[in-house]
């Protein structure tokens, strides 16, 4: 049993969360990803394939912001703004076809970038033909057109709330047996089926890529003992593991990022779905709220998280992002591209696309 200071607490942190935190995000999102989107565009990454991924996220992102996060913001807070007329479910449906469809496309396009990293890094000399910013509008494309397909359901189940009904807008209504079953049981493990198999993908590419600059570093500790400078000499080599480095640590955090941030709503969403949080007392269902809108702004946290990342694990990324902004415009006569290089030590042959 809960008692009321602590209900009355929680309510006021919740209220707190729900006023404040989503115009942090937008703002602070909106103009990350815009930066993101323009150093992606700039000479240091246009020819990369793993950059066009990280532009198609940081796009699907701001709009995800812009149009989903501000309406719930609106919705919760100042409801009477929102439209609720006959015609409100066409509106819903949308909201909730295209919140689902970008949250599943930004877990797919890492989970394509770190399988990307993985093959290069295994089959490194295949990789210029197979790690192609060409390669990478199809694969984009396929994501789209998959996550469409598994969520295409919400363009048929999707309603509007009444005013002050709910804090939430949309909700998915249950008018045949049928879609009580698929809502219940079988939507949650399609979807939970889906996030397993790409975290398990991340998470086997990122132990490759470890594995790889272990390797790497090991190689090149041996060379230096033995005085060797093949193929112009260790220092080639050490900048390339320093590269890979870079690489491996932003993908590691990015990965990691995306687990923390989507599971909790994952998690939430099932036990919900099959009333297993179904609040009985006033105390109840203020723990249910504060869940359900922290592990709903988890979501959209994950949407503006990649530019510090990025900031934070990339030198080359800080790189163009000064260029971009013109703080080195008048420093660096040429700015380095960021390129596919190769080689050769002894017997071992290695990959290193520079993207950080």
């Amino acid at each position: 049993m809960i008692h009321s200071t602590e209900k009355s607490i929680l309510c006021r942190i919740t209220d707190g969360l729900d006023l404040y935190f989503p115009p942090f995000l937008i703002v602070s999102g909106v103009i990350c990803n815009v930066l993101v989107v323009l150093v992606m565009r700039s000479v240091y990454f246009r020819s990369i394939s793993t950059s066009f991924y990280m532009m198609a996220n940081a796009v699907v992102d701001t709009f995800s912001l812009i149009g989903l996060l501000t309406v719930d913001w609106l919705n919760v807070n100042y409801p009477s703004t929102i439209y609720r007329g006959d015609n409100s479910h066409y509106m819903c449906k949308f909201f909730h076809f295209f919140g689902w469809v970008s949250s599943d496309a930004g877990v797919l396009l890492t989970t394509a970038m770190t399988l990307e990293r993985g093959l290069a890094i295994t089959f490194p000399l295949q990789s210029s033909s197979w790690c192609t910013t060409k390669r990478a509008k199809r694969v984009t494309i396929l994501v789209f057109i998959f996550v469409s397909i598994k969520n295409v359901n919400f363009l048929f189940t999707s309603d509007t709330y009444a005013l002050n009904e709910s804090d939430r807008l949309c909700y998915v209504y249950l008018d045949s047996e049928n879609l009580k079953i698929f809502w219940k049981f079988v939507w949650p493990w399609i979807h939970n089926v889906f996030l397993f198999i790409s975290f398990v993908a991340i998470i086997i590419s990122n132990v490759i890529i470890i594995r790889h600059i272990k390797v790497s570093d090991k190689i090149r500790k041996t060379q230096r003992s033995l005085g060797s400078s093949e193929c112009a000499g260790g220092q080639i080599a050490t900048r390339q593991g320093s590269r890979k480095r870079q690489v491996a640590s932003m993908l590691l955090v990015d990965s990691f990022t995306v687990i923390v941030c989507t599971l909790p709503f994952s998690i939430f969403t099932t036990l919900d779905s099959n009333m297993v949080l179904l609040a009985g007392s006033s105390g109840e269902r203020d723990w249910k709220r504060f869940i359900s809108s922290m592990s709903f702004y988890l979501l959209y946290v994950n949407r503006c998280v990649n530019f510090y990342l990025y900031s934070w694990s990339g030198t080359r990324f800080r790189e163009a992002l000064l260029y971009v902004i013109g703080y080195k415009k008048s420093k660096q006569k040429q700015p380095r591209v960021a390129t596919i290089s190769y080689t050769k030590v002894n017997t071992s042959v290695h990959a290193c696309q520079s993207i950080a």
